[in-house]
Order: C-alpha cells, then sequence, then structure tokens
C-alpha cells in the first residue's frame, strides 16, 4: 500500500509531502510509515521488493540516514506474484 501510494516520495521528501494539498493522502502514507516502523500489520508472511535500484537506495539513505531498511530492502516473508492492475 505504502508503495503503491507513492510513498516513497515521503522517503525522499518529507517535505513535499507536508505541503501537499492532499490531506486524506499524506494521513494515509504516514499512518502507513508508522505501521511498518512498528511492525503493526498482523501478518508479515509475504514478502515484498520495492524493486528500487542501489542508485535509488543510496539517494534515500544519503538524504535520510536514519532510514530502516524495511522501507527500501526485500521483506522476509513467502514471495507471490500479484498482478498488477
Amino acid at each position: 500500500m505504502f508503495h503503491y501510494a507513492d510513498g516513497y516520495r515521503l522517503l525522499e521528501s518529507s517535505e513535499e509531502i507536508s505541503s501537499s494539498s492532499l490531506e486524506e493522502w499524506k494521513v494515509f502514507l504516514r499512518k502507513n510509515y508508522n505501521k511498518l516502523l512498528s511492525l503493526d500489520f498482523k501478518s508479515q508472511d509475504i514478502s515484498f521488493d520495492p524493486e528500487l535500484t542501489k542508485i535509488q537506495k543510496y539517494k534515500m539513505k544519503k538524504n535520510n540516514p536514519d532510514l530502516p531498511d524495511v522501507q527500501i530492502s526485500k521483506s522476509p516473508g513467502k514471495e507471490i506474484d500479484i498482478p498488477k492492475i
């Protein structure tokens, strides 16, 4: 959900998100971000790969050195082929 809602924009530039007029989107992104960090989802059995390049990960880490790896790296779990809509 975080990835498909353009959550990586939050990781790249939180100021850009804060200045957005889309209140529901901002709340949604921040809620999901916090849930991911606190491992608050009921099931964590399915793996997710954000498919970021090494350069994208480097730039994000450079802009935000405290960025947790859980946000930019493949998560553990079973790999499921979920069709894209």
